[in-house]
Order: structure tokens, then C-alpha cells, then sequence
């Protein structure tokens, strides 16, 4: 028997550019009748910066700092929906259910995977950013590594100028 897809998650990171996936997700999802899962991920600050920040600031602060940092990141990620849902409105009307926002912490490859696993994913769509083969092999890229570690299928949509 085929695999249904009942849920795809879309790993946004929030820039217009992202735009083709967010299409490819939509049609996706109207042709299998499955529920989107919009999430993006903040990742963390590094170790150096953490410890600076731990100098100067107080835990209440930073605690603060972060929570709005969340809400400010949920409101984009809601304006980015909004946005897309004006300006699809007919196709969206085709979905089985309103897309779910899911705001996630951590090394952007390794939350889209546990938030794939988390939401119940059935496929991964996300978009990928040229990067030079040097920056490839040195820094490595989130489409990349989601691709050879994920369980769940991948469809990387390339951003076309």
C-alpha cells in the first residue's frame, strides 16, 4: 500500500524568498489532503556570545529577552501566513485545516527533524540557498543535512532569483 501524506511540515526561515516553497507546500497539501506544520527555527547563540551576555545581563532579563524574542518570532511567522493566505485565498479554502505554527530552539537541521518527528510528519519541505562547494564542505548547509539524516522524505525547493 502507498504512504499517505497527512501532514507536512514546512521548514520556513521567514524570508520572502521562501515564497516557491510555501507554494509547493500548499499544493502538496490540497492534492493529499494533509495539514501543513509552518515552523522555524531560532538557533542558538554561541557558547562565546552566551557568555558574555551571562556577564552583563541578568537571568530575569535574559529570560524576558527571550520570551520576546519568541513572540516577536510567532508574530512574523503569523504576518507570513496572513500574508500568503490573502494573497492564496481561494487555494487555501482547499486545505482540510487551518497550517499549525510551530516556533522550535536549537541547530536548525536537528529541530526540523525532531519537530518533523514531533508533529507526525509524512514529508519535509523546506527551501535551500545556493552555497559555493568550499562553503558547502566547510560550513554545510541545513538542506543538506536534513536530507541525508531525516526519516521522514524531503523536498528541497530551490530559491530562484
Amino acid at each position: 500500500m502507498l504512504q499517505k501524506i497527512r501532514t507536512i511540515l514546512f521548514a520556513c526561515d521567514l524570508e520572502p524568498k521562501t515564497n516557491q516553497a510555501m507554494e509547493m507546500a500548499l499544493n502538496m497539501a490540497i492534492a493529499n489532503q494533509a495539514e501543513i506544520v509552518l515552523m522555524h527555527a531560532i538557533e542558538p547563540v554561541s557558547a562565546q556570545a552566551a557568555n558574555m551576555i551571562n556577564n552583563y545581563i541578568s537571568d530575569v532579563t535574559i529570560k524576558e529577552m527571550r520570551e520576546e524574542a519568541d513572540r516577536s518570532t510567532l508574530e512574523r511567522m503569523q504576518t507570513y501566513l496572513g500574508q500568503f493566505m490573502e494573497a492564496y485565498a481561494e487555494e487555501m479554502k482547499e486545505l482540510p485545516a487551518f497550517p499549525r505554527l510551530e516556533l522550535a530552539h536549537g541547530a536548525p537541521a536537528e529541530v526540523i527533524e525532531a519537530t518533523a518527528e514531533k508533529v507526525g510528519a509524512d514529508l519535509i519541505i523546506m527551501n535551500s540557498r545556493t552555497h559555493s562547494r568550499i562553503g558547502q564542505m566547510v560550513i554545510g548547509s541545513t538542506a543538506n543535512k536534513v536530507v541525508h539524516h531525516s526519516r521522514v522524505p524531503v523536498m528541497v525547493v530551490p530559491i530562484i532569483n
